[in-house]
C-alpha cells in the first residue's frame, strides 16, 4: 500500500493514467483491454479505501500538488466526508467496469464492439472517475470546474457511445453542461476579482469582509445556478431522463449512480465552507429548498406515468436530487448527514436497478428483447424465476427507494423526515409533506415492479429466448450493489457518525448552519 500522504494524489492520477492508456494499448494491439481498465478501477478504489480506512486516525489530509500549499498553489483535501464519496464513486465504477461496455447491446446480451470502440469507452469511463473523484478532493474553485468539465466530457462521450437516439442524447447533455460550466465559471471570476484567491478555505476568510460588493453577489448567484444545473434540480433537469436511458449500460448505471450526487456535494462544500455565509447565499439555498420541495414532488409524479422501467428509474432521480438538495438546504447537521445517506443510499440502489433494467431490455436474464421489452409487464413479468437471486437484488434495491426497512433508503427518509419537523418553519413542513408524499408516489410505481417480477406468470412476457451471456457480469454488478444496499443499512449507525464528524470539527470558516429554514442564521 503507497504511503498515506501519496494517496490522495495517485486516487486522480490512477484513473487519469488509465484513461490514456487502455485505448492507446487497444488501438495498438487490437485486442479487449478489459483486465487492464479493470486493473485501474480496482486500484483506485483501492485507494479510495486506504484512504476511508486511514483518515479517522491522521485526521484529514491535506495534499499540495507540485509542493505548493494553499492558497497559492492548489490544494486536495480528504477528510471523512470527502473520502466517503470517493469511496462511493470508485465503488460503483468498479461494479460498472465489471460489466463489458457491449454486455447489453444485443438481443442475446453478448454484444462485443470492435477492440478500438471497446478501448474507448473503457477509457472515458476512466476519464469520468478521475474527473468525478477530483471533484470531490479538490479545495481550488477553478479545478474544481477543470473536473466538472472533465467529467462532462467524459459522460456525454459515453451517452453518444449508446446507439439509436443516444447522440441526440448527448448532445443536449454537453449543452447543459457547457451552460453549467460557463455559468460556474464566470462566477468563480466575480469572486476571484474581489477576493483575490481561488482558494476555498482562503475565500473563507476573505469573503465576509467584501460581502456587500455586487460582484459577491453576482459571482455567488452564477455559482449557485451553475452546480444546481449540474446537480439537475428542478427545474433545471432536462438534461437528466434521455441521457440516463440512452447510454450504454455500465455507463448508465454509473452516471446515474454518481454523476449528479458529486455535484450535489459540491454543492454543501462550497456553500457550507464560505458561500452560504453571505446574503445572496442564504437566498440561493433557499430557493434550492424550495425548488427541492417541487422536484421531490415532481419526479415521482412523472415517474409514475412511465412503464418503461429505465425512463421511470430516470425520472426517480429527478425527485432523488431534489431530496438531496433539500436536505443540504434546510441546513441543519441532521439535515446533511439525511442528505449524505440519502445520496449514498440512492446511488447503490439506483446503479444496482440500471444494470438490473439493462439485462432486461437485452434479454441478457432471458424474456423477451428489443422494443417494449423494458416494460415492467413484459419483460420484467417472472424474472424472480429466471434469475433469482438478481431479482432478489433489484426487490431489496427497489425497496430501499420506497423507504422500506432494512434497506439503507428507510433510515435515510427517517433522517430526512425528522430534521424537516424539527425545522419548525414553513418550509421544514413543506418539506416533510414533500417526502411523505414522494414515498407515497415510490411506493406505488417500485412494488408494482416487484409485483411484476415475482407474482406475474413468466409466459406474460411473449417471446422469450435463453439467457445471453451479458447475464453472468450485469447479475454480478447488480448482486453486489444489492447487497451494499442492505449493508449500508445494517450499519446505518456508524454511517452517521462518520459522515459529519470532520463536518462538525469545522476548519476555519466552516458554516454551522447552511440555511435560516433552519432556525438560525448562517454566518
Amino acid at each position: 500500500m503507497a504511503p498515506a500522504p501519496f494517496l490522495p494524489g495517485l486516487l486522480i492520477a490512477l484513473p487519469l493514467t488509465g484513461a490514456a492508456l487502455v485505448p492507446l494499448t487497444a488501438a495498438l494491439t487490437r485486442r479487449s483491454t478489459g483486465w487492464l481498465a479493470l486493473a485501474f478501477h480496482a486500484g483506485t478504489a483501492a485507494a479510495a479505501l486506504a484512504l476511508f480506512l486511514r483518515v479517522p486516525a491522521s485526521g484529514p489530509i491535506r495534499y499540495a500538488l507540485g509542493g505548493w500549499p494553499g492558497p497559492w498553489g492548489i490544494e486536495i483535501y480528504f477528510d471523512g466526508l470527502s473520502t466517503l464519496f470517493a469511496l462511493l464513486v470508485a465503488g460503483t465504477s468498479l461494479a460498472a467496469a465489471w460489466v463489458p461496455p457491449g454486455a447489453a447491446e444485443t438481443g442475446a446480451g453478448g454484444g462485443r464492439p470492435a477492440p478500438v470502440r471497446d478501448g474507448l469507452r473503457r477509457g472515458a469511463l476512466l476519464l469520468l472517475l478521475s474527473g468525478l473523484v477530483g471533484m470531490v478532493a479538490t479545495r481550488d474553485l477553478f479545478n474544481l470546474f477543470v473536473f466538472m468539465e472533465v467529467s462532462s466530457l467524459a459522460a456525454a462521450t459515453l451517452v453518444a457511445s449508446g446507439g439509436g437516439r443516444a447522440p441526440v442524447a448527448a448532445f443536449r447533455y454537453l449543452l447543459a453542461g457547457t451552460v453549467a460550466g460557463s455559468l460556474y465559471l464566470f462566477g468563480v471570476g466575480f469572486l476571484y476579482a474581489v477576493s483575490g484567491t481561488l482558494n476555498l478555505d482562503d475565500l473563507a476568510a476573505r469573503l465576509p469582509g467584501a460581502d456587500a460588493a455586487p460582484a459577491v453577489a453576482v459571482g455567488v448567484a452564477l455559482v449557485a445556478v451553475g452546480l444546481f444545473l449540474k446537480a439537475a434540480l428542478f427545474p433545471l433537469h432536462g438534461w437528466l431522463p434521455d441521457a440516463y436511458v440512452q447510454a450504454p449500460v455500465p455507463a448508465s448505471a454509473f452516471i446515474a449512480a454518481v454523476m449528479a450526487k458529486v455535484s450535489a456535494y459540491a454543492v454543501l462544500r462550497l456553500f457550507g465552507v464560505a458561500l452560504g455565509g453571505t446574503e445572496v447565499g442564504a437566498a440561493a439555498l433557499e430557493a434550492a429548498l424550495w425548488l427541492g420541495i417541487l422536484g421531490t414532488v415532481a419526479g415521482g409524479v412523472f415517474a409514475l406515468a412511465q412503464r418503461e422501467v429505465s425512463r421511470m428509474l430516470a425520472w426517480s432521480s429527478v425527485g432523488a436530487m431534489g431530496t438531496v438538495l433539500l436536505g443540504i438546504a434546510l441546513g441543519t447537521p441532521a439535515a446533511i448527514t439525511g442528505a449524505l445517506f440519502h445520496a449514498a443510499a440512492h446511488a447503490l440502489a439506483k446503479g444496482c436497478l440500471f444494470f438490473g433494467a439493462g439485462g432486461v431490455r437485452s434479454g441478457s436474464f432471458g424474456g423477451p428483447a428489443g422494443a417494449g421489452a423494458d416494460d415492467y409487464r413484459r419483460g420484467w413479468a417472472g424474472l424472480g424465476g429466471r434469475a433469482p437471486f438478481t431479482a432478489a437484488a433489484l426487490s431489496l434495491a427497489a425497496f430501499s427507494m420506497v423507504g422500506l426497512p432494512p434497506a439503507a433508503g428507510f433510515f435515510s427518509k427517517y433522517l430526512l423526515l425528522d430534521a424537516a419537523l424539527d425545522a419548525g418553519s414553513a418550509a421544514g413542513n413543506a418539506a416533510f409533506a414533500a417526502l411523505l408524499l414522494s414515498s407515497l408516489f415510490s411506493a406505488i410505481y417500485f412494488l408494482r415492479v416487484v409485483e411484476s417480477i415475482w407474482f406475474r406468470s413468466a409466459a406474460a412476457g411473449a417471446g422469450s429466448r435463453a439467457p445471453g451471456p451479458g447475464r453472468r457480469p450485469l447479475a454480478a454488478a447488480a448482486i453486489t450493489l444489492g447487497a451494499a444496499v442492505l449493508a449500508l443499512g445494517v450499519f446505518a449507525g456508524p454511517f452517521r457518525e462518520r459522515a459529519l464528524a470532520d463536518w462538525n470539527a469545522r476548519p476555519a470558516g466552516e458554516a454551522a448552519t447552511l440555511s435560516p429554514a433552519a432556525g438560525a442564521a448562517p454566518r
